[in-house]
């Protein structure tokens, strides 16, 4: 019982050790420039959208799946709902059309994962090249649209904020307190065992992307609140994003009970802290920061591994 809580207490706080370093290191190599109020709010805003893409992705990913498809139906759901508000000069449409094709986009991952048995990979991977060329096509057909009029009172960062953290209230609460988080975990740690008691995997499979693509849908809203509409490289790289953050946050590949809500939170703001770190340093070359990114994901998942390994010795 003793190892037990030794391995959860250590595989916990490498996160939070990981999370602390970054943000010393940087706050003593930029003089204290990172911890000034400007920094620290836009440490949050860079953050935002990965969180909320992520949030979704984690029930994916806490079952031993992965989503690739996060960026391109951002993409897709931003520049449609944004398409239709301006078609029909009804401005808060772009709220529910952007959800809607992005939780529609997830069932459809859902579905063809739980009921087809094609794996997660190689689906992301086939959605991911498909549905960025029918992006493509529709941003040459309509342009690069703006947030209309009506709609400019999203831009605001006091009303992103507030919403940001009510999401985020109710995507904690509905992982790690409800039936959902739970059998997911379950499925994450042995399928067949968790079929075998009764948790109807085929339906939470489904409902996992179902609740990542709608995710994806909310953060298309708020990328085009960010940004004042639309852009050509609209959720481009945001899936990479997303899944560096959940696995620099000490998610195993594997899921189970190792995905953990706030590991995804504290992932994400890592990875803000490296690259906007690396800004104020003066090193804000992408192939310097990728390069950094990618040596300290590796450390990270090293150490979850080997904490968990030791603890469940």
């Amino acid at each position: 019982m003793k190892n037990e809580m030794k391995r959860i207490k250590i595989s916990d706080l490498v996160p939070f050790i990981a999370f602390v370093v970054l943000l010393v290191f940087f706050s003593v190599a930029t003089k204290g420039k990172m911890l000034s109020e400007y920094s620290l709010k836009k440490l949050i805003e860079q953050s935002i959208l990965t969180i909320i893409a992520a949030c979704g992705v984690l029930f994916v990913v806490a079952q031993g799946s992965i989503d690739l498809t996060v960026g391109v139906n951002v993409a897709l759901s931003g520049v449609v709902g944004m398409h239709v508000a301006h078609a029909t000069g009804i401005g808060w449409l772009m709220i529910p059309v952007a959800v809607v094709i992005g939780l529609a986009m997830g069932l459809l991952n859902g579905v063809i994962v739980s009921k087809c048995h094609v794996p997660s990979f190689t689906l992301s991977i086939a959605m991911l090249i498909g549905v960025r060329g029918v992006v493509n096509f529709i941003q040459t057909k309509v342009g690069v649209e703006y947030v209309p009029a009506s709609m400019t009172f999203i831009t605001g960062s006091g009303v992103r904020i507030l919403a940001f953290f009510v999401i985020l209230i109710i995507m904690c609460y509905l992982f790690e307190f409800t039936r959902i988080g739970r059998y997911s975990k379950a499925i994450g740690e042995n399928e067949t065992t968790a079929r075998f008691v009764g948790v109807p995997v085929g339906k939470l499979k489904i409902l996992a992307f179902a609740i990542s693509g709608l995710l994806a849908g909310i953060g298309a809203v708020f990328s085009m609140a960010t940004v004042g509409g639309t852009t050509q490289t609209m959720g481009t790289f945001l899936e990479m994003k997303v899944a560096m953050a959940i696995f620099f946050g000490g998610v195993l590949v594997t899921g189970g009970t190792s995905a953990r809500f706030y590991k995804v939170v504290l992932g994400s703001l890592s990875i803000s802290i490296i690259v906007y770190g690396l800004s104020l340093m003066g090193m804000s070359d992408s192939h310097i920061s990728q390069s950094v990114e990618g040596v300290l994901l590796l450390l990270i998942l090293f150490l979850t591994i080997v904490t968990n390994r030791r603890g469940g010795g």
